[in-house]
């Protein structure tokens, strides 16, 4: 049926999509009655405990993980020559190669920028350390868990299979914008104190990933980027998100002036200072990295 196929005769991108969605929340609810069943009397964790994060990001990626396996399945992408990397998904040597490590570096250099540019108007100051002995050597290496799992799952879950399929249906950049759009829609509505800003700092901000990977043709520095951000923000700079301070941070931070210069509850992504960064993540990436390696091959995939 044409409403169902396309010319080609494989399954139109927005059945695809909604057949994953279905899919990956139907998952979701089977694996949370699972966990409620064996665990009845689990007490919730902080929000920005590390171990409650990697927990939490650790079994999102079960669901999706199947959902888009068995989307490949369908779509006959089993096989040496179409694979997970049409999905934009880095191989092995990729997730610790030289893209990741870049990553990592943009990612930190970033959020370092950021929390400079707010300290060099008076808003940000270091008190001391927060966490000494023995508790820096363990929340050090928990937080670099954390946001390595954070990096990897939400980058697999909104641009990989579903950002791939998007731009499928409508052209990659129409499928980036819209994808960006739902990443900061997910954040707004998902955290308390939220503003227009952070929802704006974060959609733009999964833009500029969405060009990394169209540099790029894998998700790798995408991955390396969003952990390192997210480990300078909450542990090493020590900043607020969601209103919380992250439990075993690195420093005692004081935060002052309005929240549009810190981000106020939110934290420094959402300070007005971010708009500097991220124009200039833009113009750096886009300047540094003109090749389009790889994307020849995704889209013939």
């Amino acid at each position: 049926m044409a409403i169902l196929r396309n010319r080609g005769g494989s399954i139109r991108a927005g059945w695809r999509l909604a057949l994953w969605f279905a899919l990956t929340f139907a998952l979701f609810a089977v694996e949370n009655l699972l966990v409620r069943a064996v665990f009845p009397g689990a007490q919730p964790r902080a929000f920005l405990d590390p171990v409650r994060l990697i927990l939490d990001d650790a079994s999102a990626a079960i669901p999706v993980g199947m959902a888009t396996l068995v989307m490949m399945l369908i779509e006959r992408r089993c096989s040496p020559s179409r694979t997970w990397r049409d999905y934009y998904w880095p191989s092995a040597r990729e997730l610790v190669g030289r893209r990741m490590w870049s990553g990592l570096g943009w990612g930190f250099a970033a959020i370092s920028l950021n929390i400079g540019l707010i300290a060099a108007v008076g808003g940000y100051r270091v008190m001391g350390l927060a966490t000494t002995g023995a508790l820096l050597a363990k929340f050090t290496v928990l937080w670099i868990v954390a946001a390595m799992v954070i990096g990897l799952v939400e980058e697999f879950f909104f641009r990989a299979y579903l950002l791939r399929t998007l731009a499928d249906g409508m052209g990659f950049w129409p499928a980036s914008v819209l994808n960006s759009l739902a990443f900061g829609a997910l954040h707004y509505f998902q955290k308390p104190y939220e503003r227009w800003e952070d929802w704006a700092s974060v959609s733009l901000l999964g833009l500029f990933l969405c060009l990394t990977v169209r540099r790029t043709g894998t998700l790798a520095f995408a991955i390396g980027w969003h952990a390192a951000f997210d480990w300078g923000a909450m542990y090493f700079w020590s900043g607020r998100n969601a209103g919380e301070f992250a439990l075993g941070r690195l420093l005692n931070t004081s935060w002052s002036g309005s929240y549009r210069l810190t981000g106020g509850m939110l934290g420094p992504e959402a300070s007005w200072m971010m708009a500097v960064v991220i124009a200039l993540l833009f113009a750096g990436f886009a300047t540094l990295y003109r090749s389009r390696e790889h994307i020849a091959d995704i889209r013939a995939g």
